[in-house]
């Protein structure tokens, strides 16, 4: 059953190449849009006078899978919701293009820490893929077994990435990031207290997992239970819900 849900700030087609944003810090601003629909790849671009945001997406199998695998926005335009906007955009064009389609979010490369091991890359992509009800493709009851935990650690907040816990494993992917997100907002929680809540017992995790709230660095899938939540976000009346919804293959 169609049930709508916001996934990002409304926008409005001026014409095919020129957005209007309708809310939140960007409301009323004009953007132009370009997108590419290749073979094996496709783009979406933004741009006010310059370009400010674009999402990449690796379509493999050709025809049938929609990898989304880097998302990038100015700092400037950071925390306005471009990044959801994009994602939107370029899934309903290829959902339109495609005859079937399966979804990953492929984050290995960058929800990862860098070389202090406190921080965190691309923390948007993460926000986007629980928000749209994708799943880890990592086994986080096999991880968070005790014997595989080496330590256990807590990070801040820093230069605008949230707090978290770092992990460190016995067993691929060895380190383990893991941020929670508020279930109001659906932005990263930065009081450093729930993340102590979670380091002294991890079986706070799986609370935050089964309730859809938990980011991780890895791979994100959409998986057949969760068709429904996705197709509620990207459709915009119940028949474009219903030609979705049969395109769609879980993994």
């Amino acid at each position: 059953m169609y049930q709508p849900a916001r996934f990002c700030p409304q926008i409005k087609w001026l014409d095919e190449n020129r957005i209007q944003i309708l809310e939140g810090g960007l409301a009323n601003r004009e953007l132009e849009v370009k997108t590419e629909l290749l073979p094996k790849s496709a783009a979406i671009y933004l741009y006010d006078q310059k370009e400010i945001g674009k999402v990449l997406i690796e379509r493999n199998p050709p025809g049938t899978g929609i990898i989304l695998w880097d998302a990038l926005v100015h700092p400037d335009y950071r925390q306005k919701g471009l990044a959801g906007i994009m994602t939107w955009i370029i899934f309903r064009r290829l959902l339109e293009e495609q005859d079937y389609a399966t979804f990953t979010i492929r984050m290995v490369r960058h929800l990862k820490p860098v070389v202090n091991g406190t921080e965190l890359q691309n923390v948007g992509m993460g926000v986007i893929a629980v928000r749209l009800g994708f799943t880890p493709e990592i086994n986080l009851e096999k991880l968070l077994r005790p014997s595989n935990i080496i330590s256990v650690d807590l990070f801040p907040e820093s230069q605008g990435t949230p707090p978290g816990l770092r992990l460190v494993l016995h067993s691929d992917p060895l380190i383990l990031i893991m941020f929670v997100l508020n279930p109001e907002t659906m932005r990263p929680i930065k009081e450093e207290r729930v993340y102590n809540e979670i380091k002294r017992d991890l079986r706070l995790v799986h609370s935050w997992a089964n309730l859809g709230l938990l980011v991780v660095n890895g791979n994100y899938l959409l998986r057949t239970p969760q068709i429904d939540h996705f197709v509620n976000r990207m459709a915009i009346n119940e028949t474009e819900a219903r030609i979705f919804r049969d395109k769609i293959r879980g993994l």
